[in-house]
């Protein structure tokens, strides 16, 4: 189905097209439109080429089946119709602010404003009115919506789109016995004949481009950075040489948060601390790594509403956490009933925290206390482990952005 597979790589680049527009609504206004008429074309394209394609009838029906109960796919339809006959969609520029008082108080909002309006400028006139919060983090995002699907920004909802037609192509290339059309390449370079049942990595629904952090209490904004790192195998022999070699075998993130926690201190011994890492899950295999940083507690709230965004752009269902953390063994609280973090009792305790969960929901936290030696040489004591019941919310907490994340796309349907 080479018409039909040009056309789909044609609506990745424009999908691209329309992102990198984002601030400028004429032309991302244009660029939606020539997307919605292209996705709408794909299932032409195949339609039209159907009594030549082995077992039609049968993963055409099915996909038709899956998809006609689907809101998101009904507005495609429509909005298409109304492009080409009658007029553009009605756009609406949001803002969504969230505001990040600790792992439990979370609020957000959506405010609708000028498309031109600068995020200083939404910042000063939400905040204006005295009665808004003045701690923790607050971030504003960035939202095109259409007024006919207001629950969905147009990236993530064009996504979708894309994401099913994709698996439409990829089950009538299977019926063929082929992977996938003999294609060049485009611009930009991610713009392959590849056909790839799950989100593409490049298709990011939560880029930091279009958002904006401010710490409340000192006034400032917090930037991200991110830094790409390539494997070197030269380095994976020092690593090895230095901290012995181990390898994690399982293959989704509960059944390895033993293995990593073994590996995690190995490093400590040789190292004497270990840098926060995440692992993303899908389908049982890791999909992504990356080493979060912050350096405040501010910054960590943020850094795991971040790795929230992460989780829904890769539509990742496990993942697995390794922290240095404070930790102490029950429950206090303050005079207003609030429990007292560990990092501001006197009786808190370093531990080596690997903690583990799944969209399915199941949970796993291990904690490795140790102690430094006169000589700061790392002591380890019993790991204590547990599901979510039994470890707390202080071992799970940075989970709960994530778990939000998770039952959001549940409601959405998104597999």
């Amino acid at each position: 189905m080479p018409t039909a597979h040009k056309r789909l790589m044609d609506c990745h680049a424009m999908w691209h097209a329309m992102s990198a527009t984002y601030m400028e609504p004429d032309d991302f206004r244009m660029h939606l439109n020539s997307l919605v008429q292209g996705l709408r074309n794909v299932t032409f394209m195949i339609q039209k080429q159907k009594a030549e394609l082995p077992d039609y009838e049968e993963w055409y029906t099915n996909f038709v089946r899956d998809v006609t109960p689907k809101p998101l796919m009904r507005w495609a339809v429509k909005s298409r119709n109304r492009i080409v006959k009658e007029s553009d969609l009605e756009l609406l520029s949001e803002a969504k602010i969230r505001w990040v008082a600790n792992w439990i108080t979370k609020e957000e909002r959506k405010f609708t404003f000028p498309p031109r309006m600068s995020s200083q400028q939404m910042l000063a006139a939400i905040f204006s009115d005295p009665g808004n919060p003045r701690v923790g983090v607050v971030t504003v995002s960035r939202r095109w919506v259409d007024k006919a699907l207001p629950d969905y920004e147009l990236l993530h909802a064009t996504r979708e789109i894309f994401i099913e037609l994709s698996r439409l192509l990829y089950a009538g290339h299977a019926a063929a016995g082929v992977e996938s059309c003999a294609m060049d390449s485009r611009d930009p370079a991610c713009v392959t004949s590849n056909i790839s049942v799950h989100p593409l990595l490049c298709m990011d629904i939560n880029s930091a481009l279009r958002q904006e952090h401010v710490d409340l209490e000192d006034g400032f904004g917090i930037s991200e950075v991110v830094h790409s790192i390539t494997r070197d195998e030269r380095q994976v022999e020092k690593a090895n040489k230095r901290y012995g070699t181990f390898s994690v075998t399982a293959t989704g993130p509960i059944e390895a948060a033993p293995q990593l926690m073994k590996s995690a201190q190995m490093v400590m011994l040789k190292d004497k601390n270990h840098m926060p890492m995440v692992w993303s899950y899908r389908d049982g295999k890791i999909v992504d790594m990356i080493s979060p940083n912050f350096f405040d507690q501010n910054g960590k709230y943020l850094m795991f509403h971040r790795l929230a965004d992460r989780v829904e752009t890769l539509r990742a269902d496990g993942v697995v956490l390794v922290i240095e953390a404070w930790w102490a063994p029950d429950d206090k609280r303050d005079a207003q009933g609030l429990p007292i973090p560990p990092r501001d009792r006197e009786d808190r305790q370093e531990v080596l925290h690997v903690a583990a969960a799944t969209r399915a929901g199941e949970r796993v936290s291990l904690l490795s206390p140790f102690s430094r030696s006169e000589s700061g040489e790392i002591v380890f004591g019993e790991t204590i482990s547990g599901p979510d019941e039994d470890a707390g919310l202080s071992a799970l907490g940075p989970f709960l952005p994530i778990f939000e994340r998770w039952k959001q796309m549940d409601e959405r349907g998104e597999r």
